[in-house]
């Protein structure tokens, strides 16, 4: 039986991405298995829809900034959805540090971070629920 929520997946460059729920699902189809530390960029356009995804090594300043080359390549880019993925407990002490400074350093290049979620170890959060930031989805999840 074909499941339903395949036919909901946003088409590259057509359909807007509007919840955290739909940026996850397009991102996992590119995750490497097993689980590495790993960060992976869905790159959106004004309009919220994806125009492709790029990856890097673990998130930090370095990884952000090789990520903002490679969006530079990119016409049309606008904004990115950080999805990192973690062989340990996805929470770690010093993410809204690293959160606050993610979104300065892609700002200060013209890009938008949109959001950033860490899969890990006991599943998966937003660092901007630490600091208690407000959701940026048009459509939000009740189940994250």
């Amino acid at each position: 039986m074909l499941n339903a929520s395949l036919l909901d997946v946003p088409r590259p460059f057509l359909d807007p991405i509007d919840s955290l729920i739909e940026a996850v699902g397009i991102s996992s189809l590119v995750m490497e298995r097993p689980i590495r530390n790993r960060t992976y960029a869905l790159v959106l356009d004004a309009q919220h829809r994806g125009l492709g995804i790029l990856h890097a090594s673990e998130i930090n300043l370095v990884s952000a900034h090789y990520l903002i080359g490679r969006l530079s390549d990119i016409p049309n880019a606008h904004a990115v959805v950080l999805i990192s993925t973690r062989t340990h407990s996805c929470i770690q002490p010093g993410d809204t540090e690293l959160l606050s400074l993610l979104s300065t350093t892609f700002t200060h290049a013209g890009i938008a971070l949109h959001d950033w979620v860490v899969a890990g170890r006991g599943g998966f959060y937003c660092p901007r629920s630490l600091i208690d930031s407000p959701d940026p989805w048009r459509s939000s999840a009740m189940c994250l």
